[in-house]
C-alpha cells in the first residue's frame, strides 16, 4: 500500500507542477489574450487536475459496490 501512496505523492507534485507551469506560462501572453486564450489555458490546466480527483474519489470501496 505504500508504493500507491508514493505513486499518488508524485502524481500530485506532477499535477501541481503542471497547473503552475501553465499559469507561469499564460502569464506571458500579451495582454489582449489575458481574458482570451490565457483564461481558457488556465481553467483547462485546472481541469486536468480536478478531473484526476474527482476519479480517484470514485475509487472507493462503495462506488465500487455500485459497478
Amino acid at each position: 500500500m505504500g508504493s500507491m501512496n508514493d505513486f499518488q505523492k508524485a502524481l500530485e507534485n506532477k499535477m501541481d507542477t503542471f497547473a503552475h507551469a501553465c499559469y507561469r506560462i499564460t502569464r506571458e501572453f500579451p495582454k489582449e489574450e489575458r481574458f482570451g486564450s490565457a483564461n481558457q489555458l488556465r481553467r483547462a490546466s485546472l481541469s486536468v487536475v480536478l478531473n484526476y480527483i474527482e476519479g480517484f474519489a470514485r475509487h472507493k470501496t462503495a462506488v465500487k459496490k455500485n459497478l
